[in-house]
């Protein structure tokens, strides 16, 4: 068995590195992955060595506050890949760990491929030089990614954006998914997406709830549905919604939940939203992909936020935004994501079909770009090759 060393230090890359896993053995039967796992690595095969949920955080002062567990899970990944004589690294997302192992790696002969790259062109441009040193191939998922890195001595693939594959092209009728959820089918959905990150569900979860108070007061017949995010307890996030539900117009206990949790087929139930309220990241991707006008917010910790604010430069922070070069969605960031900003624009939609259309064709043109599925294949194969195992298998 050729056995390959895998990090995925969040819960959306522990869902990216499982459909890796799945595109990379079915290439090459012969390969064994160990490492940083979740549950979705783990469905996959893979031979846990550190818990992918030792290593999430967000923002500078939870970055601080898993310094210990993090130099830990540093140490154990990197004896464990010497000692097995791994032929190489997967190292998905979370930069400021994965190239630091990258580097630790290189110094040991094993070769790394970095899946999804660090936001050079939004800060911290200075990493291009450590992923110079430190990692064979960048796998990129954000179509003008590749630019960025033209000129330098990084080997940077566009492999296609996740979402794309993820995301159903035909959903189940709507009626089938409100009974599943117990929803009405004949009054609009607004999706309530708070994130998979502890810090940003504690930080949005209650806001978002208070927004959806807001809109329930300007639209009565509305229904909220709560899509559970991979690696993500269905009852964190039905009690981090709840704060604001039960002044709902007409809630009562027991009797009609506010927030219909969708923690099974999430897409099909984000499908039939008319609207959402989304955390800042791929989910804003996926609702893109479907066609569902939203707001994305962005909260993080004071310290983070302002030093956030003198070295980050770019005009959007929302990925659809990014990707077409203009404000497609409204995005709202720090103090500015107040319950009753974030409610505003998802009334108008709820009550303006133009306006709902109008973001519907913005969001058309970023489904465009990012191109067409089959990215695990694309990002399996690219890999493989840049650890010089070639696939067996188409």
């Amino acid at each position: 068995m050729t056995e390959i060393l895998i990090v995925a230090g969040e819960p959306s890359g522990d869902q990216l590195g499982g459909e890796f896993v799945e595109a990379a053995v079915r290439m090459r039967p012969d390969l064994r992955f160990f490492g940083a796992t979740g549950t979705e690595l783990e469905a996959a095969g893979v031979e846990r060595v550190v818990a992918t949920a030792e290593l999430s955080a967000m923002g500078l002062t939870e970055v601080v506050s898993r310094l210990p567990a993090a130099w830990r899970a540093l140490s154990r990944l990197t004896l464990e890949a010497e000692r097995r004589g791994a032929a190489g690294a997967i190292l998905i997302d979370s930069p400021d760990f994965n190239l630091r192992l990258a580097g630790r790696l290189a110094r040991r002969g094993i070769p790394a491929v970095q899946y999804v790259g660090p936001t050079v062109w939004a800060w911290r441009p200075g990493r291009v030089r450590t992923l110079e040193r430190a990692v064979r191939r960048l796998l990129v998922t954000l179509p003008f990614e590749p630019a960025v890195y033209a000129g330098t001595g990084v080997d940077a693939v566009y492999v296609g954006n996740p979402a794309v594959d993820r995301v159903p092209a035909e959903p189940p009728p709507r009626r089938e998914v409100a009974r599943a959820l117990g929803a009405d089918p004949s009054v609009p959905w607004v999706g309530l997406l708070p994130g998979s990150r502890e810090a940003e569900l504690r930080r949005l979860g209650p806001v978002f709830a208070e927004a959806a108070a807001r809109i329930r007061g300007a639209v009565p017949a509305v229904e909220f549905v709560a899509p559970v995010a991979p690696g993500v307890h269905p009852e964190t996030v039905a009690r981090l919604l709840t704060p604001a539900a039960t002044r709902f117009a007409g809630a009562q206990a027991g009797i009609s939940p506010p927030v219909r949790l969708a923690d099974r087929d999430r897409y099909a139930a984000l499908a039939h939203c008319e609207a959402a309220i989304a955390a800042s990241g791929t989910i804003s991707l996926e609702l893109a992909l479907l066609g569902v006008p939203h707001v994305v917010a962005y909260r993080v910790s004071r310290v983070t936020w302002g030093v956030a604010r003198l070295l980050v430069d770019v005009d959007h922070l929302a990925l659809p935004n990014l990707i077409a070069g203009r404000r497609v969605v409204p995005e709202l960031l720090q103090a500015a994501a107040t319950p009753d900003a974030l409610a505003a624009p998802v009334v108008t939609w709820l009550t303006d079909s133009g306006a709902r259309r109008a973001v519907q064709r913005g969001l058309a043109e970023v489904r465009e770009a990012l191109g067409p599925s089959g990215v695990a294949r694309r990002a399996a194969r690219a890999a493989l090759e840049a650890l010089g195992l070639p696939p067996s298998l188409a």
